[in-house]
């Protein structure tokens, strides 16, 4: 049977103002750990740690330090308050404590270090020390931290209140710098991937020093800033996806999600599905409400490939969709707010599917806002050698491979071949010669699949000259060129312009055909 304590006992007085003094200190101590909950970041939350440390203790000064792997200490330490205005919480008192809890995996409570670390290891600022507690932070069986606790005055000694107060503190405290941690890897992984996306998608990754591109570039200069409706047309392989991410993550989306469809790839009932979503039981299958595409790419944009094959059905709900900005999910006549951009892009004339009545004409006007044309390989016959070796760099560095470059003989053969694939085409060409190449350069047996056939019918037989003429096409550039270098007195920038090509180009001209 439980006795009541009565006020008037001294002793139960005393059991009193000990129950009353213990409920303040987890009071406290929950305040404190609500604080460092809240934190964001390693650094935040060390700072909130000492300071609710020095709240709940009778500390003078109090600091952390974090142990990295193998008892590393970290660059991680922070000290707080101060006695006498003097910080007596030094490095080498930090290595004293730290080393001493790391030794012996237990806290540390002295009101003699001389006794503890010998005499001769106690400079003469710490003599004020009257008491000193160090307690380990443990992780997963593992130290990842020591709190050292000083107090300079007599009155205020360390004792089992504040082992059993730490205790409870370091506890809570290792999960929270151990979460921090994750978090703050978790966004510098998050940022690396971020800017290798943009990286890779950058503007200035896409490679064109032909005319046509130029005019391309000057074109997306103008675009990019902008939230407008774009339109991309070129043959298959001439890169739309690639300007498509360029222009998302260089634009004022780039934070948001890019989601692409090819357009031709489902039947119209499994488009309609991936385009809005659905909820359960919508049709036979549909087990659980999924997202649409147009929901995943909220705040982003949304890449329609092949646009012209999307079926006439869809053509509709899409229109409307891009108009009011909203959709609604197959099974639900709930609409659902949408804000996304729209990049289209189309292999052939999508005007001219418009005129055969293949394509809406109303949905046409809305997506050919800005129309980009991206030209095929064979009308940038400038920028063929310039892909050819940026292809060539990322295939050595895939194939573990060092082939410094391309024989002379290969950029005639290169810059006559039609290219169909245009530059996936080229690319592939490239990797496949990377693979078989077997010396330090390409050479034309490394691309003998783009030899004429036999029966000379293709359109290699066609578009490859015959080495006779090869040798013929280049001594008529060799000497063009240096005869356009003579009238301008040596200036390739005047001579570059009557060429009508880039200097670049004809610097390259001048060092592969040998002209002084």
């Amino acid at each position: 049977m439980n006795k009541s304590l009565d006020p008037q006992s001294p002793g139960d007085r005393e059991k009193i103002r000990r129950l009353e003094e213990q409920i303040r200190d987890f009071e406290n101590l929950n305040a404190a750990l609500e604080t460092i909950w809240s934190a964001a970041g390693v650094e935040e939350v060390l700072k909130c740690i000492v300071e609710a440390t020095l709240r709940v203790s009778r500390a003078g000064q109090c600091s952390i330090v974090l142990i990295g792997g193998e008892d590393e200490r970290e660059a991680k330490t922070l000290i707080r308050g101060k006695e006498a205005g003097e910080e007596v919480l030094d490095k080498f008192l930090h290595d004293l404590l730290v080393g001493w809890v790391c030794h012996h995996h237990e806290p540390l409570l002295t009101e003699n270090l001389g006794e503890v670390f010998g005499k001769a290891n106690i400079r003469e600022k710490y003599a004020g020390i009257a008491s000193a507690l160090s307690f380990p932070l443990i992780s997963e069986e593992k130290i990842i931290g020591v709190i050292n606790l000083i107090s300079g005055d007599p009155a205020r000694k360390f004792g089992e209140r504040e082992l059993r107060l730490m205790r409870i503190l370091a506890s809570q405290c290792s999960q929270f710098i151990r979460n921090a941690r994750l978090q703050e890897e978790l966004f510098d992984e998050t940022r690396r991937l971020k800017k290798e996306v943009l990286d890779k998608y950058a503007l200035y990754g896409i490679i064109g020093l032909s005319p046509e591109m130029q005019a391309v570039f000057s074109l997306l200069e103008r675009v990019i800033p902008t939230d407008v409706q774009v339109l991309l047309e070129g043959e298959s392989g001439t890169g739309k996806e690639r300007i498509a991410r360029a222009i998302h993550y260089n634009g004022p989306r780039q934070a948001n999600p890019f989601v692409a469809l090819d357009c031709g790839a489902l039947p119209a009932s499994l488009l309609e599905s991936e385009l809005f979503g659905y909820v359960k039981g919508a049709f036979t299958g549909a087990q659980k409400d999924r997202k649409g595409l147009f929901e995943e790419a909220h705040g982003g944009t949304l890449f329609m490939d092949e646009i012209a094959n999307m079926p006439s059905e869809i053509q509709a709900k899409f229109l409307r969709a891009i108009q009011e900005g909203e959709i609604r999910p197959l099974g639900t006549g709930q609409m659902r707010k949408v804000d996304v951009r729209i990049i289209a892009a189309a292999s052939g004339n999508l005007q001219q599917q418009v005129e055969e009545g293949k394509f809406r004409q109303d949905l046409f006007y809305r997506l050919n806002v800005v129309r980009i044309p991206l030209p095929p390989l064979r009308k940038r016959e400038e920028d063929i050698t310039l892909l050819a070796d940026h292809f060539l760099r990322t295939m050595n560095e895939k194939y573990h491979k060092r082939i410094k470059g391309f024989n002379a003989e290969i950029i005639p053969l290169l810059e006559a071949y039609p290219w169909p694939g245009n530059v996936r085409e080229l690319e592939h060409a490239v990797e496949r010669a990377v693979v078989l190449c077997d010396s330090d350069r390409l050479s034309r047996k490394d691309f003998s699949f783009l030899e004429p056939t036999p029966a000379g019918s293709d359109a290699v037989s066609a578009a490859l000259p015959s080495p006779a003429l090869q040798e013929a096409i280049t001594t008529f550039k060799k000497n063009y060129i240096e005869e356009v270098l003579k009238q301008t007195g040596g200036n390739q920038k005047k001579a570059a312009e009557i060429l009508n090509i880039q200097r670049t180009y004809l610097n390259r001209l001048i060092k592969e055909l040998g002209i002084d």
